[in-house]
């Protein structure tokens, strides 16, 4: 039997033997994902949401050193 590691190198013969599966994304497994994340606490937000926290981070820091600069 011969156990693959990340820190072997694999050959064609090898890489032919793995199996992959295809799968269907959909808003319900996706949900039941999101909530498994938040119920072991990690913290799941969107895209947008964190764009628009740095921005308003980005625009308090660049008013404060402007205030302290002047």
């Amino acid at each position: 039997m011969t156990i693959l590691c990340y820190t072997l190198t694999m050959d064609d013969k090898e890489l032919e033997k793995i199996q992959t599966i295809d799968i269907t994304v959909t808003a319900e497994s996706l949900d039941a994902h999101v909530i498994c994340l938040r119920q072991n606490g990690y913290s799941v937000q969107k895209a947008f949401y964190r764009l628009t926290q740095l921005s308003i981070a980005f625009l308090l820091g660049a008013f404060v050193m402007g205030t302290i600069l002047q």
